[in-house]
């Protein structure tokens, strides 16, 4: 049997049943070509995901291609909406004309214009964005389509808007079963949960002393207390919330400082200029509220340290996939304050890795409450971090990725797409 360094350093972590399950799915598909589609290269957790799945897959004699597919920036506020409508059931229609001008684009993607040189056994196109692909290309058969969003809640026009494309996939890959549109034929859908790589520079052990210099060197006072919340600037990431509770408790501890952590470096994030200039004006010149958002300042090891070492973790996000910047936290030993969003509410344990809770005063309450108990912050810290070991590290989205493969494959020769019709 083949085994890979890669994955074997898992043993210890997660023990052998779950890696023998990876072989045993890996070798009936080794020698097959996937073929992955998204629109950007950097930022984000599914390029995120890419980068640290697709190499591994690679040693266990999968192909991997990885093609982005970049968008304007009329595609990017047509789709900015959309992601609007499906992820916040927010009312109104899609206008036909900027559907139409959308596709129009999309179909003169450049990398798909030569149909040879995108050739593969199996196709893996991310998002909302890009689920058109295969009704505009239907040379890109068969295919698996994963929303990485949350759409428990969507709009109902922006829903069958998605749906419309959906036919031409053999299946439909979800992070979180509350997020499976109902109206797809069970046996097409995957869920498949994710989790994070702890051997990556981000996610390793860094001394007390290696996190306070990283912290200080991005102008905050690291001897203070410091409230973090780490994720791109966003609409939905709710940061405006997390300047409300730090107001709160800084009422209690008047030294009490906050950092909005996100790298503004994904191509697609088109909002992120307008939400970080909306905070500004909402931090009202506080020195201690810090806005951190320079990529070349904050790197893997700045996101390690504010994670590791801040006194309090929030994740704020009223919508939220899944949320791999609260995984993170907890594998470090970071009880989360989260919300009831889809993602947050699928991994935090309320009372025993962190607290579920909406309103902002509860939320100040757990927070002041976390600053003030730190013989809690350390015991829900430690639950949090085994809760992530048995259930979201990286194995675990390999295994669901390659259920999702092997899915695809048997549907592909018996149904190959979800109506069951025939490949054009």
């Amino acid at each position: 049997m083949i085994t890979v360094p890669q994955l074997d350093q898992y043993k210890d972590l997660i023990g052998e049943d779950q890696l023998s399950q990876i072989y045993d799915k890996v070798r009936a598909l080794s020698g097959l070509h996937v073929m992955h589609f998204n629109t950007t290269e950097r930022g984000g957790g599914v390029a995120e995901i890419l980068q640290s799945l697709l190499p591994l897959l690679e040693d266990l004699g999968i192909k991997h291609t990885w093609k982005v597919v970049p968008l304007d920036d009329t595609s990017n506020h047509f789709t900015a909406h959309l992601v609007d409508m499906l992820q916040g059931n927010i009312p109104g229609q899609l206008e036909a004309e900027d559907q139409q001008a959308f596709l129009d684009t999309l179909a003169q993607t450049p990398i798909l214009s030569r149909p040879q040189d995108s050739q593969a056994d199996l196709y893996f196109v991310h998002d909302f964005q890009l689920a058109p692909l295969t009704t505009l290309f239907p040379w890109l058969r068969p295919a698996i389509w994963f929303c990485h969003i949350d759409t428990a809640n969507p709009n109902q026009y922006a829903k069958e808007y998605i749906l419309r494309f959906l036919n031409n996939y053999n299946v439909c890959a979800f992070n979180s079963q509350a997020s499976v549109f109902k109206e797809l034929p069970r046996e097409h859908v995957q869920v498949i949960t994710l989790g994070i790589d702890p051997f990556k520079n981000k996610n390793k052990y860094i001394t007390r002393e290696q996190g306070m210099q990283a912290i200080a060197r991005c102008g905050v006072d690291p001897t203070r207390p410091l409230i973090t919340q780490v994720s791109r600037f966003g609409r939905w990431k709710n940061p405006w919330q997390v300047v409300d509770i730090y107001r709160l408790v800084k009422q209690h501890i008047p030294n009490v400082q906050v950092a909005l952590v996100g790298a503004m470096e994904a191509a697609d994030d088109i909002e992120a200029n307008d939400v970080l200039a909306d905070l500004r004006k909402y931090a009202k010149g506080d020195p201690d509220i810090h806005l951190l958002h320079d990529p070349t300042m904050i790197r893997d090891q700045e996101v390690n340290a504010f994670q590791r070492y801040s006194s309090v973790i929030l994740q704020r996000s009223s919508r939220e996939g899944f949320g791999l910047t609260a995984t993170e936290a907890m594998w470090k030993e970071q009880p989360v304050i989260g919300t009831s969003s889809t993602g947050l509410r699928s991994q935090i344990i309320h009372e025993q890795t962190g607290y579920i809770v909406d309103d902002t005063q509860t939320s100040a309450d757990y927070t002041l409450k976390l600053l003030q108990d730190r013989d809690l912050w350390r015991k829900l810290g430690q639950q949090a971090h085994e809760h992530v070991r048995k259930n979201f590290l990286f194995p675990m989205i390999v295994l669901g990725y390659l259920d999702a493969l092997t899915k695809a494959m048997a549907f592909a020769h018996a149904q190959p797409n979800l109506s069951g019709g025939q490949k054009r």
